[in-house]
C-alpha cells in the first residue's frame, strides 16, 4: 500500500500544478500510460503479456536475469516488444533469438535492466537516468513532440527507443515498454564524434590538434577492489547517521566534449578549418599576447591557438546534461534561486583554465554571470537531449553535448565572469567522483580506497561520497573522511588575482582537530595558522558567531568581527533539508585559510591532517572558496549568498 500511495502522490502532484521545472518532459498522460498496480513481479508482468514480450523473456532466461525479475528488489525494466526484437535480429542478419550467443543475450538483458531503483517518468528530467543499467552504462532520458498522436509528448531512451507504454508499477519496480532495442554505442568518444556529420569541422580540429588521443583512456586495469565491497551494502556511520555504502568496483577515465555544430560555425563566417584556425588565433593571441605567433604552425603544441580553442571544449569528467550541478527535488527544495544560480567549477583540458557551469531555470549554461534572467553575461547554452537532435551522444568513455554559441576562454570570461566568488564543491576536486557515477547517487554512499590526484600519505581512512538527498550540505554533496586522515589535493586553476582561500565545514562533537596546509609544493606545504578544532561551534568567543538580528548594520558588524578572527558564517542561499538556512546554524562555518596572489600557471595544493590520535574522528569536506580581492575587500560589503 505504501508503494501505491507514493505513486498516487506523484501523480496527484502533477495535476496540482507542481512547478514545471521539476519535470522537463511533461504532458498529460495518455490513458494507457496511467500508473497501474497489478500485484505482479516484473517476471509476471512480462509472462502475462507474452504475446508482446516472449522474445525478450527468452533473452532474459538465457542470460539468467529472468529469475531475478521474480524476486523482491527494486528494478526498472525497459522491455522491448517482439516487433522491436525482430527488428534488432534483422539488423544482425538473424531470424531467431536462438542464433544469439550467450554473451549477446547477457548484454541485451543487462542493457534493459536497472537494478538500483524504480524510475518512473515523473522521477526523471532531461539527461541521464541517475543509476547505470546492469551493463554499467548510463541511459539518456529525453522527450519530443509526437505529431502523429495529437502532439502528445513522446519519451525516449538514448533518443531512439520510444516508451510506447510507460510507468507500469509492479511489486518489485516498474516496467516501461519500448518500440526499439537499446543498443548503447561501443565507440570511444573520438570515434563517436567522427560519426556525427553535423560536427565535422570541430572533429577536424580535434584531429589536427591531436587532442583526440587525450580522449581514449577508459578503464584503469591496475585498480582492484574485492567483489564483497562492490556488490554488497556495507554500513557506515557519519554525522551520527548510518548509511548504506559500496566501494567503486571499476576505476574509469571519462570525458565530456561541448561541441558546436557546423551550421553554428557557418553563422559566424567559419566555413572550413582555415577559418576556424584564424578565428582561434584572433581570440587567443589577444588572450596570450606573449605567445602570439610563436606556435601557429604547431597545432599539437598546448599554446597553439587552435589547440587552446579545442582543449577548452574538453573536460576530464563524465557529465550528462543533468550532472553538472544539482537538479530536481534537491534544487527546488534547497536552493534559494532568487539569490544564486546553482553553479560548479571544473578544470578543462586547456592548461590553466576552468569552466563555470550554471543551472538557472532557463537551462544549463557555461560561463554565465548573474542570477536567473538577471545576468550580465549570458554564457553559452548547452542543449538538453530533447533539444539536440537524434544522435546518440554517449560513448563508452564519455559524452558530448551540443552548444548554442561558440565557446571561448576570452577576456570577458576571465575578467568578468570569473571575477566572482569561486565556490568549489569537494566532489569536483577529482574527476573520479563523477566518472564512476558517485556524484548524484540517491541510493547509497560510495566508498573510495583511492582517489585520482589525492595523496593520503600512507594513511587508510574511510572516504565516502554521501548519497544525495535534501539533508546534505551545500549542493547536497559531501565527501566524508573517518579515521586517522591526512590528505593532499590540488585546487583548480584560477585567473591571476589575489584571493582569500576559505574552507567551509560543519562543526560537531565527533569531528577532529585538523591542521590545514597550503602552497605550491605538495611536499613542502606551509601550515595555515594554528590547528582548527572542528568540534567547536560558532558561539565560542574565539569565533564570535551571533544570530542575525535583521538589522543590516548590526549583522554586518558581527560578520566583520568574525572575519577579523578568521571565520565567516555559511551562506544564506541554501536551506539544508529545505528548512534550515545554513547561515542560521552556528555549526556551519567558513574558515579563512590564507590570502594569496594566485596564478593560472602554477599549481596550488591543500593538505588536511588530523593532529589528534583519534581513529574515529570525522571530517566532512564540503566546499572551498577562492574569493578575489574585488569582492572580499570591495567598495560594497561582500554579500551573504
Amino acid at each position: 500500500m505504501k508503494k501505491i500511495d507514493n505513486i498516487l502522490l506523484k501523480f496527484i502532484l502533477v495535476f496540482l500544478g507542481v512547478p514545471a521545472f521539476l519535470f522537463s518532459c511533461d504532458d498529460d498522460p495518455l490513458p494507457e500510460n496511467y500508473y497501474t498496480f497489478t500485484g505482479e513481479m516484473v517476471s509476471d508482468y512480462l509472462n502475462n503479456r507474452s504475446d508482446d514480450f516472449s522474445e525478450f523473456i527468452a533473452v532474459l532466461q538465457r542470460s539468467g536475469v529472468y529469475g531475478m525479475m521474480a524476486t523482491y528488489g527494486t528494478y526498472t525494466c525497459l522491455a522491448p516488444t517482439n516487433a522491436a526484437m525482430d527488428e534488432y535480429l534483422r539488423s544482425k542478419g538473424l531470424t531467431s533469438i536462438d542464433q544469439l550467443t550467450k554473451n549477446e543475450c547477457d548484454t541485451l538483458a543487462w542493457n534493459h535492466i536497472i537494478d538500483e531503483a524504480a524510475y518512473f517518468t515523473t522521477d526523471l528530467t532531461d539527461g541521464n537516468i541517475p543509476s547505470a543499467n546492469m551493463n554499467g552504462r548510463y541511459l539518456t532520458f529525453s522527450c519530443d513532440t509526437d505529431e502523429v498522436n495529437n502532439a502528445n509528448v513522446a519519451y525516449f531512451i538514448n533518443k531512439t527507443s520510444r516508451l510506447i507504454v510507460r510507468d507500469d508499477s509492479v511489486e518489485n519496480g516498474v516496467v516501461h515498454t519500448l518500440n526499439k532495442v537499446i543498443i548503447p554505442s561501443s565507440d570511444k568518444l573520438p570515434d563517436l564524434l567522427a560519426k556525427d556529420s553535423t560536427i565535422s569541422l570541430f572533429y577536424e580540429a580535434l584531429l589536427l590538434t591531436g587532442l583526440n588521443d587525450s580522449l581514449l583512456e577508459y578503464i584503469d586495469e591496475s585498480y582492484f577492489c574485492s567483489e564483497d565491497s562492490v556488490n554488497q551494502d556495507m554500513k557506515i556511520t557519519t554525522g551520527g547517521t548510518e548509511y548504506d555504502m559500496r566501494y567503486v568496483g571499476t576505476r574509469m577515465k571519462r570525458y565530456t566534449a561541448f561541441v558546436e555544430k557546423d551550421e553554428l560555425y557557418a553563422e559566424n563566417n567559419i566555413h572550413n578549418i582555415e577559418d576556424l584556425i584564424a578565428f582561434a588565433k584572433a581570440n587567443y593571441d589577444a588572450m596570450y599576447p606573449e605567445d602570439a605567433g610563436l606556435y601557429d604552425d604547431d597545432y599539437k603544441h598546448r599554446k597553439n591557438p587552435l589547440n587552446r580553442f579545442v582543449a577548452y571544449h574538453l573536460l576530464p569528467y563524465y557529465g550528462a546534461y543533468n550532472d553538472w550541478t544539482v537538479y530536481g527535488d534537491v534544487k527546488s527544495v534547497c536552493a534559494k534561486t532568487n539569490l544564486i544560480d546553482c553553479t560548479d567549477w571544473y578544470t578543462t583540458l586547456m592548461p590553466g583554465t576552468i569552466m563555470k557551469m550554471s543551472t538557472p531555470s532557463e537551462g544549463l549554461f557555461i560561463n554565465r554571470k548573474g542570477v536567473g534572467p538577471q545576468y550580465s553575461v549570458r554564457g553559452v547554452k548547452v542543449y538538453a537531449p530533447s533539444e539536440g537532435g537524434d544522435e546518440d551522444q554517449q560513448a563508452t568513455n564519455g559524452i558530448y553535448h551540443y552548444i548554442d554559441d561558440i565557446l571561448l576562454y576570452d577576456k570577458t570570461t576571465r575578467d568578468v565572469v570569473f571575477n566572482d566568488r569561486i565556490r568549489i564543491n569537494a566532489v569536483t576536486l577529482s574527476p573520479e567522483f563523477m566518472n564512476c557515477g558517485a556524484r548524484g547517487n540517491t541510493q547509497r554512499a560510495t566508498g573510495f580506497k583511492v582517489v585520482e590526484g589525492w595523496d593520503f600519505h600512507g594513511k587508510t581512512p574511510s572516504l565516502t561520497l554521501r548519497k544525495r538527498d535534501v539533508w546534505m550540505q551545500t549542493y547536497a554533496d559531501c565527501v566524508d573522511m573517518v579515521g586517522q586522515f591526512d590528505v593532499t589535493f590540488k585546487l583548480p586553476p584560477v585567473p591571476e588575482n589575489t584571493y582569500e582561500v576559505r574552507f567551509a565545514y560543519g562543526a560537531a562533537a565527533m569531528r577532529g582537530v585538523v591542521q590545514v596546509y597550503f602552497g605550491e609544493d605538495p611536499d613542502g606545504l606551509l601550515p595555515m595558522g594554528i590547528p582548527i578544532d572542528f568540534r567547536i561551534y560558532g558561539g565560542d568567543p574565539n569565533i564570535g558567531w551571533v544570530e542575525d538580528t535583521g538589522d543590516k548594520e548590526t549583522d554586518q558588524a558581527v560578520d566583520k568581527a568574525m572575519h577579523n578572527r578568521g571565520y565567516m558564517k555559511d551562506m544564506d542561499s541554501w536551506a539544508q533539508g529545505g528548512q534550515t538556512i545554513l547561515r542560521t546554524q552556528s555549526g556551519k562555518l567558513r574558515k579563512v585559510l590564507t590570502t594569496q596572489t594566485m596564478s593560472p600557471d602554477r599549481d596550488y595544493y591543500v593538505r588536511i591532517k588530523l593532529v589528534l590520535d583519534n581513529p574515529q574522528a570525522e571530517l566532512p569536506i564540503n566546499y572551498f572558496e577562492l574569493c578575489p580581492k574585488s569582492i572580499y575587500a570591495g567598495v560594497e560589503a561582500e554579500d551573504t549568498h
